[in-house]
């Protein structure tokens, strides 16, 4: 009986070790689940803090490689143009007929005055070439079980120095992701939820985004259309076009 239950407890821990998953398999799934080619897709933004509540509505169009055009459909910013092209975003001001560039150090600015910066609304998702990582546990949230992937950046240029990332065991979609600085403070807090499916594509459309240094600041992002594996024009991710 002994041998038995001794020989039981090897082969579990063996089936355990064999189907254990590191960091690296974990956000490779993650990012395959998300991945795309092309996609389009429009949005609205409501931003409250102590004083109220404000909305902005966007079109969105970019690359599987990461360009990715901004165009704002609402307000007094309406035709406002945000492009990225790798590492530097212009901005295309429509009142002024006025293109400027941002720096690398542009991407953690506030995103007309919400709690979504530059590189929230138009960074890559490729987290192993950019950061270190490592599984650091296990935690249920919101009676989801996650994986907990802790990852520290790889370059100084990195808007956030250090992440935290909630991944779901079972779809391996994001859950959530908390966003450090390099001293390690916290700054903001990101959920994501309502995924849709499309070209075998998953997608959060609704995204929550509290911060951690504005206590009463919080934005929520839900997305009213989505398409992905469209095709796009070049010229869209033309600066010498952004001003047509």
């Amino acid at each position: 009986m002994k041998k038995i239950l001794i020989f039981t407890l090897l082969l579990i821990c063996l089936i355990t070790s064999v189907f254990a998953l590191d960091s690296k398999e974990i956000l490779d799934r993650m990012e395959k689940e998300m991945d795309y080619s092309s996609a389009s897709f429009s949005a609205t933004i409501v931003n409250t803090d102590k004083l109220g509540s404000t909305k902005l509505t966007f079109d969105t169009y970019q690359k599987g490689n990461g360009d990715t055009l901004l165009i704002v459909t609402s307000g007094s910013d309406k035709g406002q143009k945000i492009l990225r092209l790798d590492e530097e975003i212009y901005i295309f001001y429509p009142n002024a007929d006025e293109i400027i560039r941002l720096s690398s150090s542009g991407l953690k600015e506030s995103f007309l005055g919400s709690n979504f910066s530059y590189e929230d609304l138009t960074g890559d998702d490729e987290y192993d070439e950019r950061y270190s990582h490592s599984l650091s546990g296990e935690e249920t949230l919101n009676d989801i079980d996650c994986f907990v992937i802790s990852m520290d950046a790889k370059k100084r240029s990195e808007t956030y120095q250090k992440e935290t990332i909630y991944i779901a065991k079972d779809s391996f979609l994001p859950v959530k992701m908390s966003l450090y600085s390099k001293s390690g403070r916290l700054l903001k807090e990101i959920y994501y939820s309502n995924y849709i499916t499309d070209n075998g594509t998953h997608y959060p459309t609704h995204i929550e985004i509290t911060n951690a240094v504005k206590k009463s600041s919080y934005s929520v992002m839900d997305i009213t259309s989505i398409s992905f594996g469209v095709e796009l024009d070049d010229d869209l991710f033309n600066k010498e076009e952004l001003a047509w």
